[in-house]
């Protein structure tokens, strides 16, 4: 239950003065505990082509962050690709892909989500994801409180990385051999459509996902299209439509 009282600021405060090993622990323990989630996950960038798990604190957490980064869409890749905050305010209302399954069918029971972009001058950092099972007002307020706590967590954890972060340890560090090789594809043929259309990353993936459901296909396949060379293309002889970004 939320509290106006409230400083999610000074809770992430006191989590980052203590026990440096447990950082990313104790800065999830804090966001979701201030603001009433039942689940959070925290997620690192070393570049936008990898996605290492931090933590996520239970296994639901772990399929959500997982789903989202499968299907290379949802608050958390929205997030980390536009630098912002994003908030699902009714995840049973969010609009079904028609071409399959996305990642909101993968959040069984989840009412809400709230995804904290790290960011530093808009390069990403990392994402702190909470998943409310259970019904919560977050208001304009508590959202803006937030993310100044998220500033603040961001700091923390670029100073705490270097000297704690174990790429070898437990946390799983999906690459482009395993889960995120959909995701890295996905991000190059955003990135070229932005180059080509001089408009941001974020723009260019909103438009392939509306490319992708307009001609019934995966996102994927839409990307893969677009990275092939143009003579390889079917109908490669005709123009083909630019991108509206």
């Amino acid at each position: 239950m939320l509290e106006e009282g409230s400083s999610i600021v000074h809770e992430v405060s006191l989590a980052a003065a203590v026990g440096r090993r447990a950082l990313p622990i104790r800065l999830c323990t804090a966001f979701a505990g201030s603001l009433g989630a039942q689940h959070a996950t925290m997620s690192l960038f070393p570049c936008l082509e990898q996605w290492q798990l931090l933590y996520a604190s239970d296994e639901g957490a772990l399929r959500a962050e997982a789903a989202q980064f499968a299907h290379a869409e949802g608050p958390s890749v929205s997030a980390a690709l536009e630098a912002r905050t994003v908030f699902v305010p009714e995840v049973r209302d969010h609009d079904s892909r028609p071409h399959g399954p996305d990642w909101s069918d993968d959040l069984p029971g989840v009412r809400h989500v709230l995804a904290l972009a790290l960011h530093r001058e808009f390069r990403p950092v990392g994402v702190i994801c909470l998943y409310f099972t259970r019904p919560a007002h977050l208001s304009a307020a508590h959202i803006a409180e937030a993310e100044r706590a998220a500033d603040l967590a961001r700091e923390e954890l670029l100073r705490w990385r270097p000297a704690h972060a174990n790429p070898a340890g437990p946390h799983p560090v999906w690459a482009t051999d395993t889960r995120a090789a959909r995701w890295e594809r996905i991000h190059r043929a955003a990135g070229h459509v932005a180059a080509r259309e001089d408009c941001a990353v974020g723009d260019a993936l909103a438009w392939l996902q509306a490319a992708s459901t307009r001609r019934r296909q995966s996102l994927l396949d839409t990307c893969d299209l677009v990275l092939q060379p143009a003579g390889a293309r079917p109908g490669a002889h005709r123009a083909a439509p630019a991108a509206v970004c």
